[in-house]
C-alpha cells in the first residue's frame, strides 16, 4: 500500500504536470470507481495530500479525492492511446493523460469539499502535535505499532515505515502505547520526521509494485534497516532481525535492541 512518502511523492510530481491545467476529458474503464462529469472543463487550482490520500482542488470549489488503497498508483503519459492493463480511469489534459492503475481495484475516487477536508500535519508526530498524540496514547492499551497505524490518530504511516520508526526509536512493537514514557515519545517524534522526510527525498520505497508518477521506482528500499530483512544482522547491535505477525501485519524488529 502506498504510504505517506509515496503519496507525497505523487503529490509533488502532480503539481509539476497538472496544476493550473484544465481537465478536458474523463474516461472511466472500471465503473466501480465512479464517474464525475462535473470535473470536465474545470482547472486544477491546488494539489495536496491528506494522510494517504490525494486531493485535487478544482476552480469550481469542489475537489477530487483519491485514495490509492492497496495497489493503486498514478501514471502520467504523453502518448496514451489504449487503456493499459488494470487501468481504472483517465483524466485528459492538453499536455498529457493521468492514468490510475489499480490491479486489486480497491482505490476510491470521490467528490469532496476542501472546507470539509481538514488537512492533517504534513508529517505525523511533529513536536507540536506530540501533546495530543501522547494524551491519546495514554488511554490506549493497544500495541504501539497498532497505534502508529491508526489512521484516525496519525494519518500516513503504514506497515513499512512503522517497522522502521520503531526500530530507529529502539521500541518493541508490542509495547503498549499507554506504557511509553515522555522520553520515548520524544524519540519517536524525532525519528518519525527524519525517516519519512528521507523516504520522500528517495521518492518512496519500491519493494513490490510501487512506481512514481513517471513510472520510476523509488530508492528508499536501499535504506531500510529492518523491514524485509529477517535473518540479517541488525545494523545497530548485530543481532538477527526477526519477523512476527502483529495485528495481521508482518512486523520486522530486532529482539535485542528494541525493548
Amino acid at each position: 500500500m502506498p504510504e505517506l512518502p509515496e503519496v507525497e511523492t505523487l503529490c509533488r510530481q502532480l503539481r509539476q504536470v497538472v496544476l493550473g491545467r484544465q481537465i478536458l476529458e474523463m474516461e472511466v474503464i472500471d465503473a466501480k470507481i465512479g464517474l464525475f462529469p462535473e470535473a470536465i472543463g474545470r482547472r486544477i487550482t491546488a494539489v495536496h495530500r491528506l494522510g494517504k490520500s490525494l486531493g485535487m482542488v478544482l476552480d469550481s470549489g469542489r475537489a477530487l479525492r483519491l485514495h490509492l488503497r492497496m495497489s493503486g498508483r498514478l501514471l502520467w503519459r504523453t502518448d496514451y492511446h489504449l487503456p493499459l492493463p488494470h487501468m481504472r480511469f483517465m483524466l485528459g489534459f492538453e499536455e498529457g493523460w493521468l492514468l490510475c492503475i489499480d490491479p486489486r481495484r480497491f482505490a476510491t475516487l470521490s467528490w469532496a469539499s476542501p472546507s470539509r477536508c481538514p488537512r492533517p500535519p504534513a508529517y505525523p508526530l511533529l513536536k507540536g502535535d506530540l501533546p495530543r498524540i501522547s494524551a491519546l496514547a495514554a488511554r490506549r492499551r493497544v500495541a504501539v505499532k497498532a497505534f502508529l497505524l491508526d489512521q484516525t490518530v496519525m494519518a500516513g504511516i503504514g506497515n513499512i515505515y512503522a517497522c522502521e520508526i520503531l526500530h530507529a526509536a529502539a521500541i518493541e512493537p508490542e509495547c503498549r502505547a499507554c506504557d511509553l514514557t515522555p522520553m520515548q515519545w520524544e524519540r519517536l517524534a524525532a525519528v518519525t520526521a527524519s525517516i519519512l522526510k528521507k523516504a520522500v527525498r528517495a521518492r518512496g520505497t519500491s519493494i513490490s509494485d510501487w512506481h512514481d508518477l513517471f513510472g520510476n521506482k523509488g530508492e528508499n528500499q536501499r535504506f531500510l534497516k529492518v523491514y524485509g530483512r529477517r535473518g540479517e544482522a541488525c545494523p545497530r547491535c548485530g543481532a538477527s532481525i526477526e519477523r512476527k505477525s502483529l495485528g495481521g501485519r508482518g512486523t520486522f524488529y530486532c529482539p535485542s535492541c528494541q525493548r
